[in-house]
């Protein structure tokens, strides 16, 4: 895919991995003794503000970052291990990560209709 399609798919899975967080966090706010997680995007966000910056580079390096590879960058938000979970803070998570991907799919689906036109070749 291009640079761009593969852009759109890395922040579609970011906002994914993020709003499964949220909701895990949600879920777990009464167990006692969990820690809140957040995922550690930095290599992946590195990576878009580099494509951001070079718009002639392979789409390959974006792909390498998969669902699995952000899935895994999850971890304990708070070394302590009495830090509870605030749940506010969770619910605005959850509700950013939502507009992010609501966002990103209609961009997405509006370049895939663009494509669909180019190749149909109407005006």
């Amino acid at each position: 895919m291009d640079l761009t399609t593969e852009a759109l798919r890395l922040g579609i899975s970011m906002a994914r991995v993020r709003a499964e967080v949220a909701s895990t966090n949600i879920a777990n706010v009464d167990v006692a003794g969990y820690r809140p997680q957040r995922a550690d995007f930095a290599q992946a966000t590195g990576l878009l503000h580099e494509a951001a910056e070079q718009p002639d580079m392979a789409g390959e390096s974006l792909q390498a970052i998969t669902p699995r590879a952000l899935g895994e960058s999850v971890h304990a938000a708070d070394p302590d291990l009495s830090a509870p979970v605030n749940l506010d803070d969770e619910v605005a998570e959850l509700e950013t990560a939502s507009v992010d991907f609501q966002s990103l799919t209609t961009v997405m689906s509006r370049r895939f209709a663009l494509m669909q036109l180019a190749l149909a070749g109407r005006d």
